[in-house]
């Protein structure tokens, strides 16, 4: 018995989305059936039949599953045009810090019959945070990248910066394209509000590094990943993570979500 093939959109076609199209190319389980870009000039090589010149497009075509690879306001424009049916996955999980606009996501995601995952992006453990968030009592996260990995063009120091340190909900506001695995171990643990960032600017390594370290009664944990530099703020680990937990999704093995 053959089974359908399931359809994607992307939201967003720069490194994340054009490396997610390529890893589909030969898929005879996945399809990606739906483009947008901010700027369509740079959709390249992609049959036009599937490209969404609006964003409100993408979200009406007939798909199983819509992934957001943008930037986190795309999420906010992309969500009140998602009416086909279609489950959503957003890798620009800082949006989520907003605790109202994910609050009414989960609720209207629950009134559309709808699921909305998230990605295990560049960090592992997520499991382990879910399953023992009752017992955790303090979850902190240390981001270190070079500073024009964090848009720190004008950056002149020769030593290591510390650019923030505080709530993981502020550290998603002011940097919120550079911390999505902040935002991932928040939301799988013990909240924004609770969970400690701290953003290093260093300009003698080429890695991105986060070092996360959660202790609860009866457990301490320490993690450290470390990855190259694939984009401008995108680890090399992350397009690939993100590519297995779409196909998670679409084959029933993975079930990381908001609601």
């Amino acid at each position: 018995m053959s089974v359908a093939m399931k359809r994607i959109g992307l939201a967003g076609f720069g490194f994340i989305g054009r490396f997610i199209y390529d890893r589909l190319a030969d898929s005879k389980e996945i399809k990606v059936a739906a483009v947008w870009n901010r700027n369509p000039a740079k959709i390249v090589g992609v049959e036009p039949d599937i490209i969404c010149p609006r964003l409100e497009d993408l979200g009406a075509r007939d798909l199983d599953l819509v992934v957001e690879a943008a930037h986190p306001q795309v999420v906010r424009e992309l969500w009140p045009h998602l009416t086909s049916g279609a489950d959503l996955m957003i890798a620009s999980m800082t949006t989520l810090a907003d605790q109202d606009f994910r609050r009414r996501m989960q609720v209207e995601a629950q009134q559309r019959k709808i699921k909305v995952f998230l990605p295990h992006g560049a960090v592992l453990g997520l499991d382990g945070l879910r399953d023992g968030r009752d017992l955790l009592e303090s979850v902190s996260i240390t981001t270190t990248k070079h500073p024009r990995n964090l848009g720190l063009t004008q950056s002149t120091s020769e030593e290591p910066q510390v650019m923030f340190d505080g709530p993981t909900q502020e550290a998603c506001r002011l940097f919120p394209r550079n911390v999505n695995v902040h935002a991932v171990i928040a939301l799988a643990g013990i909240g924004f509000e609770a969970t400690r960032s701290k953003i290093v600017a260093d300009p003698s390594i080429d890695k991105m590094r986060h070092r996360i370290e959660v202790r609860g009664r009866g457990l301490s944990w320490n993690l450290e990943v470390e990855s190259f530099s694939a984009g401008q703020v995108t680890g090399s680990y992350t397009p690939e993570s993100l590519y297995q937990s779409i196909r998670g999704v679409l084959l029933e093995t993975y079930d990381f979500r908001i609601v």
